[in-house]
């Protein structure tokens, strides 16, 4: 006898019914309406793609390289607007390379890529934020920062500096400050941080790489580099200039790297490759032989090895410093007495920078409350356009401060003059207030107990001791690529150890602008679909 199964009947109630019903009909309704869309506006769409590659065709013929850009730059934006931390990431190798790479290309525009990504990421980071209404995130200092552009730019309108002039020092002068904006404007984590310092370590394997090469082959190598064709030695050692123009430039950037390998050991705890990176990092900074490199390297190595928290370190790091300076004393005494010539020797124009020093006093007063203007003095934009400030202080005569004289280059070996003649004493204590709000964000850091952000802070103390004794007699505040490196961290100081405008919910972890309900009637079919499928 067959047996047989009931199949239990499904039932639906009334309302699931109609829910049902309601739910397949706006399906078709969205079909339709797509299907609509797409028939009324394919024609429109391949028109308006015809009409484009004629006008790009024709504009090639006559302005190839606006159109190249054009044609290769909207695309790399709009991916950057999609994933903004990757973007930045190649904006900051942009920035740190783009002399390096004008030079070896031969290609003068090339000089001017750090300004193109810092501009670039700034239609990345915060344009969408500007279009979505939302308020602009910021960073420590950055309202001083501000103000000190603000005086600056005022200066030169008020001193009736050409628009020109005063546009290329403004830009020289606040590229750094637009590129920390620009960084604040993405959330970052701990894991973002992470990953950078991975991207950092690549970098500086590829200094210590380009540095045994031009250590190989020096001359080859400061040909193919170098801004200028003769090689620098040192006791029949070169003085080398690795992937950058420069020594100095190396000097710094290395040093950079090797304090925040240090801030590394001792947060996060030291491997043998981390030890060996920053011994590596030490060594390419030692032959850089820069004297304030290596006085700035001593000191924030040894303040660094004070706050390992751990037993023994300190005293290995004083023992070491110790052995060097016994080995190396008659070195450092030179370095030492060649610094003090720089500033003091008047013989053969030797104190070329104590007399821009002393002048911009004179030019801050002549000006007072305001400043020259950007562009006007101590500057490389009033070098390029040779300032008449420099005319009515007889500069085009002092050796240093003039090619007549057969040497110009002190007139952008530093810092402060610039700051103090350009923006006055107000600017002066500004720009010095900037730093200071800077510092204090840093100092809580490296008391934090997470370790990310303890290595933050311990490594951006140390970089600005840093900077401070290198502009003494270099422009790093605002100096291709020696700014990066301490803005881009101002920047990440952002989203650590403070409140942002715009707090941690308004970007994804991958820096994606997180989901907002859509305006007003502005419902697509497909979230009606859903939301009727959900009832």
């Amino acid at each position: 006898m067959a047996l047989s199964v009931a199949r239990p009947r499904v039932t639906l109630r009334r309302t699931e019914r109609e829910s049902y019903s309601r739910a397949v009909r706006l399906r078709g309704v969205e079909g339709a309406v797509v299907g609509d869309a797409l028939t009324r506006t394919m024609p429109r769409t391949v028109a308006l793609c015809v009409l484009a590659v004629a006008v790009l065709t024709a504009g090639a013929a006559y302005q190839p390289v606006p159109v190249l850009l054009l044609v290769v730059g909207v695309p790399v934006l709009v991916w950057g607007v999609q994933h903004p931390k990757r973007f930045v990431a190649l904006a900051i190798l942009g920035c740190l390379f783009s002399k390096s790479l004008a030079q070896v290309s031969g290609i003068p525009p090339v000089d001017y890529l750090d300004e193109a990504s810092i501009a670039a990421s700034l239609l990345v980071c915060l344009g969408p934020r500007i279009l979505r209404g939302q308020p602009i995130r910021t960073f420590p200092g950055f309202g001083w920062f501000t103000l000190f552009g603000v005086l600056g730019i005022v200066s030169g309108l008020v001193a009736n500096v050409p628009l020109v002039v005063l546009a290329s020092g403004s830009a020289l002068a606040l590229k750094g400050i637009l590129l920390a904006l620009a960084v604040a404007q993405v959330q970052w984590s701990a894991a973002d941080v992470r990953r950078l310092a991975k991207g950092g370590v690549a970098v500086m394997l590829f200094i210590i790489a380009c540095s045994l090469v031009n250590l190989a082959i020096p001359q080859t190598w400061q040909g193919l580099v170098g801004n200028i064709p003769q090689v620098s030695y040192r006791a029949a050692i070169p003085s080398l200039i690795g992937p950058f123009v420069e020594p100095g430039t190396l000097g710094i950037m290395s040093a950079l790297g090797f304090l925040a390998l240090v801030a590394w050991n001792t947060t996060m705890g030291g491997t043998r490759f981390t030890w060996l990176m920053s011994a590596g990092m030490a060594l390419v900074a030692v032959f850089s032989f820069r004297r304030k490199t290596w006085l700035g390297m001593i000191g924030s190595f040894l303040w660094l090895s004070s706050r390992a928290g751990r037993s023994g370190v300190f005293a290995t790091a004083v023992a070491t410093v110790a052995g060097i300076l016994v080995v190396f004393w008659s070195t450092l005494l030179t370095a030492l007495q060649g610094i003090v010539a720089t500033y003091f020797d008047q013989s053969e124009g030797t104190a070329a920078r104590t007399l821009m020093t002393k002048d911009s006093f004179f030019v801050a007063l002549d000006h007072f409350p305001l400043g020259a203007g950007f562009g006007r003095f101590g500057s490389d934009t009033a070098s390029e356009f040779y300032s008449p400030l420099y005319l009515e202080r007889g500069y085009q005569n002092v050796w240093g401060l003039s090619e007549r004289t057969g040497n110009a280059l002190f007139l952008t070996d530093t810092m402060w003059p610039a700051i103090l003649g350009e923006t006055g004493i107000l600017g002066l204590l500004v720009f010095v207030a900037a730093l200071v709000a800077v510092f204090r964000r840093l100092r809580r850091l490296s008391r934090d107990e997470a370790p990310i952000a303890r290595w933050l802070g311990l490594t951006g103390i140390a970089w600005i001791f840093q900077y401070l004794l290198e502009s003494t007699g270099n422009p790093v505040f605002v100096s291709p690529p020696s700014y990066v490196p301490l803005f881009l961290l101002m920047g990440l100081l952002g989203s650590f150890g403070g409140k942002t405008p715009g707090g941690q919910a308004d970007r994804t972890d991958d820096g994606q602008p997180a989901a907002e309900p859509a305006p007003d009637g502005g419902a697509d079919v497909a979230q009606v679909t859903r939301t009727a499928a959900v009832r």
